[in-house]
C-alpha cells in the first residue's frame, strides 16, 4: 500500500520551515530534494526507517552541520512529521522549534606568523590556530624552545622554561591525540604551544578550523592556552632539525612574531531543536514524561573531496574506528591489503569523488528511529497507548558540544522534575561483522548494543528497559564496557543524554558503536543494516512504553547533582 505525497510534504515542510518566523532566504529550498517519497506504515518497519534516512541523509542536505541549511531542513522534516502525527508542539511560542543561539567561529584568514630569519609560516599548511576561545594572540619575538615529545613525557621541559615562549610539542606518529590535552596544561604560561601534528589532522577537523564551527557562546577566556597546530616542515625550520634529534629544552635562538584570531559571525540558518509531545492516556499521570531524544545535526563537508572507496578500504585496515582511530599512514603490510580491497571494489565500480559527510548513521538513524516510534505511538490504542506523555526532542547542535540538549535542558519548555527518564539513540544503524568486530557479543554481532548511562542515576530505570529488551525476539546483549568510571573514550559525556543526567534524570545512550565510517564522507545510508535498526527501534519503544505505563516513577538512586553545570565525570 504505498502512494506518492511529495506534494503534500513539500506544502507542509514549508509552512513548518515559516512558523517560527525565521524563514530561510528567498528562494532557499526549504526541504530535502529528494522529497518524492511515500506513505509510511503506523508499524515500525525496516523499510520506513530506510525511506526516511536515505531522504535525511542525501547529498542535497551537505551534512547536515548547525546553522546550514541542510540542518534547518532537516528540523523542518521532523516538524513536519510530527505535525503529521498529530502530536503537541512543545517549542518556542505554541511551535515545533526551540531555537539556539548559534554563531559561526573560523580562523581569521589575515592571521600570520613571522621567523625572526624573515620566514613566513603559511596559514593552513604550515600552521593553524587551535584556540577559537582564545582572543586575539599577539607575538613580539617570543623565543621559540622545544619542549620535547608527548611520547617521552619523563624528559619534558619543566613549565618555569615555556613562559612567555612560543613552545614547539612533538607528537609522534600514531599517538593518541586525545592524551595531549593534560600535557599542554602544564605550558599555559606559553606566549604560543605550537603541537607539532598538522599533518595528523582529519579533513574534518582542518575543515571545520579554516570553514567554521557553530558556537553558543562568544565569549574570549583570557586564560583559555594559546595552541597552534604546526606542521612538521614548520617544526623543523622552527628547530633547525627534525624535532627527533633536537634536545627537550633547546633554544635556538630564533623568535616568532605575528598575530592570530577567529572570527564569529552569525550562523546563516537558525539553529533549532524540534519538540513534541504525544499527550499520556492517564489523567493522573499525563504529566509526566518519558523522553526520546536524538539528533539531526552533523559536520557538514569540507572542499577537498577524496575517493569514496579508497577512503573505505584505507579506514577498513588502518582506522577501524574511523574518526576515533589515529590518524596514520599505512605501513608496507597495509598497503597490500588495502590495495586488495580497492581492487575489488574498482571491479564492481568506477571511482567516485566525495566531500560530503551524510551522517546517515551519526545521527540519522536516531533521527529516523524516534520518528518511527512517533507515529507507532500515535497510532497506538488501548494497552499500547502509554499512561505517562512522550517528549520527543530532536536536538541540533550536538556535534558542537551537546549544546542543543544543553540548550533544551537549560530552557526546557516542560518542568524537568516531570521527566521521569529520557533515552538517547545515536548511531544505531550498524554494528555488523563488516563494521568494527571486537568477537564474542561485541561489534560484528547482532545482539551487541552499547548502553551508557541506565544505573548511574536509578538501578529501576536501567532494569526496566533490561526488562523490555529480554522480551524481544532477538534480546540486545546491553554492553557497559564504555559506561565504566574514567574510560578514556568518555562516552558517558559525549552524548546528549547527558544534559538531562547532570540535572538528575534517569537517562541512558543507546549505540550500535562506532566504525570505519565514523564522521566520514562514508557515512552513508547504503550501509545501514535496516532490519537491525528496526530492532533497535521496536526495543526502545517497548522500554519507553514499560516506563511510561509504570504505576511509579523510576526510583532515584543518587542526589541530583549538586551543579548542573560543572564538569562532567566519566
Amino acid at each position: 500500500m504505498q502512494r506518492a505525497w511529495s506534494t503534500v510534504i513539500a506544502v507542509v515542510l514549508l509552512h513548518a520551515c515559516q512558523s517560527t518566523g525565521n524563514a530561510p532566504p528567498s528562494g532557499s529550498r526549504t526541504f530535502p530534494r529528494n522529497a518524492q517519497v511515500w506513505a509510511t506504515e503506523p508499524e515500525i518497519t525496516a523499510a520506513d526507517l530506510r525511506q526516511r534516512l536515505y531522504l535525511i541523509a542525501d547529498d542535497s542536505m551537505m551534512g547536515r552541520e548547525t546553522g546550514s541549511l541542510g540542518a534547518f531542513k532537516a528540523s523542518a522534516y521532523v516538524a513536519a512529521e510530527f505535525r503529521r502525527l498529530g502530536l503537541e508542539p512543545a517549542g518556542d511560542s505554541s511551535t515545533y522549534f526551540q531555537t539556539v543561539p548559534f554563531w559561526d567561529v573560523k580562523v581569521d584568514p589575515r592571521s600570520r606568523l613571522v621567523t625572526s630569519g624573515g620566514t613566513t609560516l603559511q596559514l593552513g599548511t604550515d600552521f593553524l590556530p587551535a584556540s577559537f576561545a582564545l582572543p586575539p594572540r599577539v607575538l613580539e619575538q617570543a623565543a621559540v624552545v622545544y619542549a620535547g615529545s608527548v611520547g617521552d613525557t619523563a624528559h619534558l621541559i619543566a613549565p618555569s622554561g615555556a613562559a612567555g615562549k612560543f613552545v614547539v610539542l612533538d607528537v609522534p606518529q600514531g599517538f593518541d591525540r586525545r592524551a595531549i590535552g593534560p600535557l599542554v596544561g602544564r605550558y599555559r604560561e606559553a606566549s604560543t604551544i605550537g603541537i607539532v601534528a598538522l599533518d595528523q589532522l582529519g579533513s574534518e577537523q582542518i575543515a571545520r578550523i579554516r570553514e567554521g564551527r557553530p558556537v553558543s557562546d562568544t565569549t574570549r577566556n583570557p586564560r583559555a592556552i594559546a595552541l597552534v597546530w604546526l606542521s612538521r616542515r614548520a617544526a623543523a625550520g622552527l628547530l633547525g632539525n627534525e624535532p627527533a634529534r633536537v634536545a627537550p629544552g633547546t633554544a635556538t635562538g630564533t623568535t616568532v612574531s605575528g598575530r592570530y584570531d577567529f572570527t564569529r559571525t552569525a550562523v546563516a540558518f537558525p539553529a533549532r531543536n524540534v519538540v513534541a509531545i504525544l499527550r499520556g492516556s492517564d489523567p493522573a499521570l499525563r504529566n509526566e514524561y518519558i523522553s526520546l531524544t536524538a539528533h539531526h545535526d552533523h559536520v557538514g563537508f569540507d572542499h577537498h573531496p577524496v575517493d569514496h572507496d579508497s577512503l573505505r578500504a584505507f579506514n577498513r585496515v588502518v582506522r577501524p574506528m574511523g574518526a576515533d582511530s589515529p590518524n596514520r599512514p599505512a605501513t608496507n603490510e597495509e598497503q597490500v591489503r588495502i590495495r586488495a580491497i580497492l581492487d575489488s571494489l574498482r571491479a564492481i565500480r568506477p571511482p567516485r569523488r566525495d566531500s560530503i559527510r551524510n551522517g546517515a548513521d551519526d545521527d540519522g538513524s536516531g533521527t529516523v528511529a524516534i520518528l518511527e516510534i512517533a507515529e507507532a505511538f500515535a497510532g497506538a490504542q488501548g494497552a499500547e497507548r502509554p499512561r505517562r506523555s512522550i517528549l520527543f526532542v530532536s536536538h541540533t547542535g550536538e556535534e558542537a558540544g551537546l549544546l542543543g540538549s544543553r540548550w533544551y535542558t537549560d530552557h526546557a519548555t516542560v518542568p524537568l522534575d516531570s521527566v521521569v527518564g529520557e533515552i538517547d539513540e545515536d548511531m544505531v544503524g550498524r554494528g555488523a561483522a563488516s563494521d568494527f568486530p571486537r568477537g564474542g557479543t561485541g561489534p560484528g554481532s547482532p545482539t551487541y548494543l552499547e548502553v551508557i548511562g541506565a544505573k548511574r542515576i536509578s538501578r529501576e530505570f536501567g532494569e526496566m528497559l533490561e526488562a523490555a529488551n529480554a522480551k524481544q525476539p532477538l534480546p540486545f546483549v546491553f554492553d557497559y564496557t564504555y559506561d565504566a568510571p574514567g574510560h578514556p573514550l568518555q562516552y558517558y559525556c559525549r552524548a546528549d543524554h547527558y544534559s538531562y543526567a547532570r540535572y538528575g534524570i534517569p537517562s541512558v545512550a543507546f549505540s550500535r558503536g562506532e566504525h570505519l565510517d565514523y564522521h566520514q564522507v562514508t557515512d552513508e545510508a547504503q550501509y545501514i543494516s535496516y532490519q537491525d535498526l528496526s530492532r533497535v527501534t521496536k526495543m526502545v519503544h517497548d522500554g519507553a512504553l514499560a516506563v511510561a505505563n509504570a504505576p511509579e516513577r523510576p526510583k532515584r538512586d543518587v542526589a541530583k547533582p549538586a551543579d548542573p553545570h560543572g564538569p562532567c565525570v566519566q
